[in-house]
């Protein structure tokens, strides 16, 4: 269980609305203590502001896990003594209770711009983001962490070295352990970091991998941030077949993959790397609605879109682009159009 987020040992500050956590380290992981404030702050209904000097990194787990509420942010301190945001440049100033970006601050304020620190010139490294979802029938037989050996396997060379709740990662991999841990903690949902393999001969690569129980099953989450030679991604193409192998072996739900760009060590610096632009999405057959493969396939500026999985049960990969062009954005908004519907967008029946 998480501490109460007043003794959370890695908050140093709480307000109404935020928590925050100050951290000088070079490399900032999912530690521990990072997860139990993150915990401890949803539970009180409060989001993580996380505060750094500018030379800090981040890791995949933190960089795609303690930004999703309203008020996160990654609060960066410049060598000139303010402050901006590690994940979009924006100048930000405290007002008391959080911190929020100069352009909300009183009338005559200085207005938001970007910091010149986050926007040096370096060359980044291409980083293939993954996010696939499955659902698995709630049976004793079933074993989780195959679906990351595929995708670690498929996509750096080898597969995963080992596990952990929380970065560094301590233990071996090993589904079978892996598994045992998940199912000590059902019903309650798991989250893990899962590392790649060491060595010259792969690819970086850092993931986490979520068990959720849902009414239909049990719905396993891999994401992954691999480390491309260049700044080249995977066609659309090959990362079709990969779906298409997942879909073949599991019960797809959906599949999210991007090109973006970060650090040779698969962290993230606080400066501009790129936009994250689309390479595809599946989704799985629940998406279809009554409608048929034909209906689904059929979205303007997708030619290529195709069935995938078994040919009883087809999911349906959607390729979009080659994860460097930020108008591939518009395509992915024609997708979810198509498989989400109107009144789900909208939240209104």
């Amino acid at each position: 269980m998480p501490n109460n987020l007043v003794f959370s040992p890695g908050v140093d500050l709480i307000t109404e609305k935020v928590a925050v956590v100050m951290q000088d380290r070079p490399v900032i992981g999912m530690s521990s203590w990072l997860v139990d404030a993150l915990t401890s702050a949803k539970m009180e209904a409060r989001d993580i502001q996380l505060v750094t000097p500018k030379t800090s990194r981040l890791t995949w787990p933190v960089r795609s896990m303690l930004f999703n509420g309203a008020f996160s942010k990654w609060v960066v301190t410049a060598d000139d003594g303010e402050y901006y945001d590690g994940l979009n440049g924006v100048r930000l100033k405290w007002d008391g209770d959080l911190f929020i970006a100069r352009s909300t601050a009183k009338p005559g304020e200085q207005t938001s711009d970007l910091h010149p620190d986050y926007v040096i010139q370096k060359e980044p490294f291409g980083h293939l983001q993954l996010t696939v979802r499955v659902r698995h029938k709630p049976v004793a037989s079933l074993m989780l962490g195959k679906l990351a050996e595929l995708l670690f396997t498929r996509t750096t060379g080898g597969g995963p070295a080992g596990w952990s709740t929380s970065e560094p990662v301590t233990q071996p991999w090993s589904p079978d352990a892996l598994t045992e841990y998940c199912r000590d903690r059902a019903p309650d949902p798991t989250w893990l970091v899962v590392s790649g393999p060491p060595g010259a001969e792969f690819k970086p690569a850092l993931g986490t991998l979520e068990a959720r129980r849902t009414r239909s099953g049990l719905d396993e989450t891999v994401t992954l941030a691999v480390v491309q030679p260049g700044l080249e991604f995977p066609s659309a193409h090959a990362i079709g077949d990969l779906i298409d192998e997942v879909a073949d072996n599991y019960e797809l739900i959906s599949a999210m993959v991007m090109g973006a760009y970060g650090a040779a060590d698969a962290t993230y610096e606080p400066r501009f790397l790129g936009m994250q632009c689309p390479i595809g999405i599946g989704a799985g057959n629940e998406a279809m609605r009554g409608s048929s493969v034909e209906q689904m396939l059929k979205v303007e500026g997708i030619p290529h879109a195709l069935a995938i999985g078994p040919a009883h049960e087809p999911a349906l990969w959607y390729p979009l682009g080659d994860g460097r062009d930020p108008k591939d954005w518009e395509k992915y908004a024609k997708v979810l159009e198509k498989l989400i519907p109107a009144e789900a967008r909208t939240g209104r029946p």
